[in-house]
């Protein structure tokens, strides 16, 4: 059963705030810096829940759907 904090194979996702050594990018940041055809790639949507955070990476899916 995935949890939150799984990809979409299943695998779990570490979130960076867990990790001592990984500080996280203030949203605004990631929304200004990712372009939106890394959620076309394969570790592109790993990567912003990972460094940006949960709340973040709604808001970058939401923008993403809206540009459809």
């Amino acid at each position: 059963m995935p949890t939150e904090k799984s990809n979409s194979a299943g695998a779990p996702i570490a979130a960076c705030d867990l990790e001592h050594g990984c500080v996280p990018v203030s949203c605004a940041s990631c929304l200004v810096e990712i372009p939106g055809d890394v959620a076309l790639t394969f570790e592109g949507p790993d990567y912003v829940q990972h460094f940006c955070g949960l709340e973040c990476m709604a808001v970058w899916n939401e923008r993403q759907k809206n540009k459809k």
